[in-house]
């Protein structure tokens, strides 16, 4: 295996650095497995946001999580120091800073790590010494986990062939979320997931649209339950209302770990671009993603990955840098054009039911 110019014997001890958003983490993991099938001896420590650590702590691949009280975007040079200090106490030979912020690069020079792998381009990425030359914004055919996997190449890492992300779910969480299940009388493998929140990451289906569809699910024999975050209950319970009283409002109810464990459980998980969905597809529960054409969430760079998904947009002719709103004659693109038929029709068909009517 070559190594790093930098790097004259296999590392000891590696940082990986990733401070944002759930999916983000679960599309940098693949990483961690390319890591260790390399160099099986080694130690691998993530860097995580309080949203993503999670995602760290449930790989297999990972054998410890430090998690960053600020993440990427949030902050400058706050506790750049005190980071510092933390970073230098695990002893690390090799850092390698997926997302770079002008903080991150800083802590992990003033720590002292003798390998700091990062892109090029940015005025700070000289505190990078193995800088990797990578245009994010100009690649248009490439995945995020193919994009992540290149910092690799800095160590001699080959590319796997099946990059996908994977989430180890606690027996606990699974025995937990299976009484929940068993209290409400839903049936092993008849329940479809729908989480019609996103935090406002992308466009997005209407409540009415989700509701319709857990409708039909509901009608169909199917059980609904209906997710999201502390902030999204009045929507789930919009949602679990429109598809009757069949349907299942967990909203603010379930914890990351208790929530994988659910989608586990479960026949379909339908729902945004969105942490949820990565999660989804991580824990190889049949996922049906509902993508906007904004170039913030493109398919070719933000789809789930996993054998199970399918994922639909609305047929426009456009990739749109920014949302126009009324000024786009496609506008509100999710809700005129990605209908609840063609959803419909892919669901049955990952429920192995006979779909009505056309493929869409």
């Amino acid at each position: 295996m070559p190594h790093s110019p930098r790097l004259l014997q296999p590392p000891r001890h590696v940082l990986l650095v990733r401070t944002d958003h759930l999916g983000d983490m679960l599309l940098t993991l693949p990483a961690a497995t390319a890591l260790k099938a390399a160099y099986p001896g080694c130690r691998l420590t993530v860097l995580a946001s309080p949203a993503n650590a999670e995602a760290a702590r449930h790989h297999p691949d990972v054998d410890a999580v430090e998690v960053d009280p600020f993440e990427a975007k949030e902050v400058r040079i706050r506790g750049v120091w005190r980071l510092a200090r933390r970073i230098r106490g695990l002893g690390c030979d090799v850092a390698i800073v997926v997302r770079p912020a002008p903080r991150l690069a800083l802590a992990i020079y003033l720590a002292g790590v003798p390998v700091r792998i990062g892109t090029a381009y940015r005025g700070y990425s000289v505190l990078f010494n193995v800088r990797v030359r990578s245009h994010r914004r100009r690649v248009t055919d490439k995945h995020e986990v193919q994009l992540n996997l290149r910092l690799l190449r800095a160590l001699g890492i080959p590319t796997p062939d099946d990059p996908c992300p994977t989430w180890r779910v606690d027996p606990a969480d699974l025995a937990a979320v299976g009484a929940l299940l068993d209290g409400h009388g839903v049936a092993d493998r008849r329940l479809v997931v729908l989480h019609p929140g996103n935090a406002g990451s992308a466009l997005n289906w209407s409540a009415a649209q989700y509701g319709e569809l857990g409708r039909r699910l509901v009608g169909r024999g199917f059980r609904v339950a209906v997710t999201g975050s502390a902030r999204e209950t009045a929507l789930t319970r919009q949602v679990a209302d429109l598809a009757g009283p069949a349907a299942l409002d967990l909203g603010g109810q379930m914890s990351l770990p208790r929530l994988a464990a659910l989608i586990r459980l479960s026949a379909l998980y339908v729902g945004s671009a969105t942490g949820p969905t990565h999660l989804a597809a991580a824990v190889d529960t049949p996922v049906l993603g509902l993508y906007s054409p904004m170039r913030s969430s493109r398919p070719e760079r933000w789809r789930p990955l996993g054998p199970r998904v399918a994922v639909l947009q609305p047929p426009v002719d456009m990739v749109c840098p920014e949302c126009l709103g009324q000024r786009c004659p496609y506008y509100h693109c999710m809700e005129r054009h990605l209908s609840v038929d063609g959803a419909e029709r892919a669901a049955l068909r990952w429920l192995d039911v006979a779909p009505p009517g056309p493929a869409p």
